[in-house]
């Protein structure tokens, strides 16, 4: 099972979403019930086409969490990730954000991508990587 991502076929937080540039989007896919796994799940970030960075940039992978699937708030937990001194590049497919969906999350969760400057360029795919217990 090591470097193994068991998915939901067809569920995603967001497919093929253009990356933010200098700004935060919240997912295209929408949200999923997440409440009440119990930690079983992380939501993974990948690159759906080439992805460009320019160097210095921050990308944040956060998570939003809601009890009615209407309004919804950010949780405290979230994945930055900051490039290095040079343009970072990933290829399709490759993976550049993890992060687990706390086991006390609302049953609604949705996600929400943000970069703090412009020049990026692709598209990503936002989706649940189920652990096996």
């Amino acid at each position: 099972m090591y470097k193994h991502t068991l998915r939901v076929n067809g569920e995603y937080l967001a497919k093929a979403q253009t990356l933010p540039s200098n700004a935060n989007a919240v997912g295209n896919g929408g949200s999923i019930k997440a409440g009440s796994t119990m930690g079983a799940i992380e939501v993974v970030m990948a690159a759906a086409d080439d992805v460009s960075i320019p160097a210095a940039t921050q990308v944040k992978l956060q998570l939003e969490g809601s009890d009615d699937n209407t309004t919804f708030t950010l949780m405290p937990v979230n994945y930055v990730v900051t490039t290095s001194s040079g343009v970072t590049n990933y290829k399709k497919g490759e993976e550049f954000a993890r992060l687990p969906v706390p086991s006390n999350a609302p049953k609604h969760v949705r996600c929400r991508v943000a970069t703090n400057k412009t020049g990026v360029t692709g598209t990503v795919d936002v989706f649940c990587d189920f652990l096996p217990r």
